[in-house]
């Protein structure tokens, strides 16, 4: 209730809102999931931000999903 939007304490240009869209998908007897991360409400320069950090938030997700399967894989 007394939350608010802050921007990120390490980047002060990373936008403040992001929509994340999670989906899973069964194929060929595996689940598939996308992710999609996008800025809401971002001036350019945030948006500018959000599209440099790409690989890093590529390598941020693939490690959690990596520790996710690892998890399930030993349930």
């Amino acid at each position: 209730e007394k939350g608010g939007i802050t921007h990120h304490p390490l980047s002060p240009t990373w936008p403040a809102e992001l929509l994340t869209t999670v989906t899973f998908e069964e194929r060929e007897g595996k689940t598939t999931v996308t992710i999609e991360w996008t800025p809401i409400n971002a001036a350019a320069e945030e948006l500018k931000t959000f599209d440099e950090g790409r690989d890093s938030m590529k390598q941020g997700w693939s490690g959690t999903l990596d520790q996710l399967a690892l998890y399930l894989s030993n349930g």
